[in-house]
C-alpha cells in the first residue's frame, strides 16, 4: 500500500491540487498530513479529493475551530488534535504503526520510543529522512514551496521505503 505524506500546506491550493492530481494518478486511498494546512478552506480541497486523509495541527493552523467544523462535511478527513499515536489514537495502516505531529521535537521523542514503524513530521519546511533504530524518522518537506521546491512523499508500506515527490 502507498500512504502519501505531506505537509506545511500554508494554503498554497495550487501546489496542494498538483500533489493531489499525483496521488490520484497512482490511486493513492490514504494520505498523512503533518499540519500547517492554515486555513479552514484547506480542508475543503482535502476533503473534495476523496482520499482518506489523516492530519494533525501545526502552529500556523489559525482557527482549528472552523478547520474541524469544515472537516466534518467529509467523511474522509479525519483530524487527530497535536498528534497520532498514543493508546487512544493509533494510526495503523497495512500493519504497519505510525506516529505523526507537527513538531520535530516530538517526533524526536516518539521515534526514540521504538513504538512506530514511521514517524513523521513537518515544522521545519525541509525534507528529511532519517533510520532510527527499526523506523523511519521523516519530514516529507512542503507544499507551500516558501524554503525548498514543494513536494512530498510517499511511504510503500510494503517494502517500507519511500520516494520523495517534487511539484
Amino acid at each position: 500500500m502507498e500512504i502519501a505524506i505531506i505537509s506545511d500546506i500554508h494554503d498554497h491550493v495550487e501546489n496542494l491540487n498538483k500533489a493531489i492530481s499525483i496521488i490520484k494518478g497512482r490511486n493513492i486511498e490514504h494520505g498523512i498530513v503533518c499540519g500547517d494546512l492554515c486555513s479552514p478552506f484547506i480542508i475543503k480541497t482535502l476533503g473534495d479529493s476523496g482520499i482518506n486523509f489523516h492530519l494533525v495541527f501545526g502552529n500556523n493552523d489559525g482557527d482549528k475551530f472552523q478547520i474541524e467544523r469544515v472537516s466534518q462535511n467529509y467523511t474522509n478527513i479525519l483530524i487527530h488534535g497535536e498528534y497520532i499515536g498514543d493508546d487512544d489514537d493509533l494510526l495503523i495502516l497495512d500493519g504497519l504503526n505510525f506516529g505523526v505531529t507537527h513538531y520535530p521535537f516530538y517526533a524526536k521523542t516518539m521515534v526514540k520510543t521504538g513504538w512506530y514503524d514511521a514517524v513523521f513530521f513537518g515544522h521545519t519546511h525541509k525534507y528529511h529522512k532519517q533510520k532510527y533504530g527499526k523506523s523511519l524518522f521523516m519530514n516529507p518537506g512542503e507544499i507551500a514551496g516558501i524554503f525548498e521546491d514543494a513536494g512530498f512523499v510517499i511511504y510503500d508500506t510494503k517494502y517500507q521505503g519511500s520516494e520523495r515527490v517534487i511539484l
